[in-house]
């Protein structure tokens, strides 16, 4: 039987290998950091994560059947997800591979964030005086108010949760709440609830990197806070259309998978 690590090989030995520092733009060196009109840095175009494998692990990892990672977690310090046991459990559970039917991306719903902008696909920013937008591949966004100092009502629940950002110097910082607690962080499983609080932080070092960390919250899940950090490179060309759901192939195959299991073990 194909196990989900064997699948999740097959997909990344289908993959183009990408060298983020080799698709930056030639010629000279990158730039001063470009400014809007009220001298805040202007983080609009098209980016991609250096990711560290973050998708198949926040920790420093290198599996058989999944692609390695150089482990993006800067605090705490043994680099490791603080996980209550119950997470922790939730955590290993979710490695096998009658689960992978759950992760909801599978069925073609946002990655939620921070997961949106670990992935291995591109993703537009753009950016106005009272507002950043972020446009992802599978035709899903995500609005970062600016003009706005209250969260939406507690009894409202996002996929991508609800974001107010400020600026603090060069660095847009952003505030998360309103999470569904339906989402995984990647694709090994890793937990967050609906008590998420997320604060990201987008520094504009270049003009074509932007320096990430993001620090999670979550009471229900950790025993403390816990953050990764990684940079956002700019790319040439544009955004590609992706439909998910078109000849979406891999759901019926994690559908077999769990079904075989609960069959067998009844």
């Amino acid at each position: 039987m194909i196990t989900r690590l064997m699948l999740a090989a097959m997909l990344a030995a289908s993959m183009p290998v990408v060298d983020l520092s080799a698709q930056a733009p030639a010629g000279a060196p990158a730039g001063p950091v470009h400014r809007m009109p009220d001298g805040t840095p202007d983080l609009s175009g098209f980016f991609q994560a250096d990711h560290g494998g973050a998708n198949w692990g926040f920790e420093a990892h290198q599996e058989t059947f999944t692609p390695g990672g150089r482990g993006v977690i800067i605090d705490p310090p043994e680099k490791k997800v603080p996980y209550l046991p119950w997470a922790a459990a939730e955590k290993v559970s979710r490695m096998r591979p009658e689960r992978g039917y759950d992760d909801p991306t599978a069925h073609c719903f946002v990655g939620g964030v921070p997961r949106s902008l670990y992935v291995p696909a591109p993703f537009h920013i753009v950016q106005t005086a009272d507002a950043v937008v972020f446009l992802h591949e599978r035709m899903a966004w995500r609005l970062v108010s600016l003009d706005r100092r209250e969260h939406l009502p507690d009894t409202l629940r996002l996929w991508q949760g609800d974001s107010i950002g400020r600026w603090e110097g060069d660095t847009l910082v952003v505030e998360t709440t309103n999470m569904n607690g339906k989402t995984w962080l990647n694709e090994v499983g890793d937990v967050i609830s609906h008590a998420l609080t997320l604060v990201e932080r987008f520094t504009a070092v270049s003009a074509d990197r932007i320096d990430y960390q993001a620090t999670l919250t979550d009471p229900q899940v950790f025993t403390r806070p816990w953050t990764i950090a990684l940079p956002l490179v700019r790319q040439p060309g544009e955004m590609l259309e992706v439909a998910c759901l078109e000849d979406n192939q891999d759901l019926q195959h994690l559908k077999d998978v769990r079904d075989e299991y609960r069959k067998n073990n009844k």
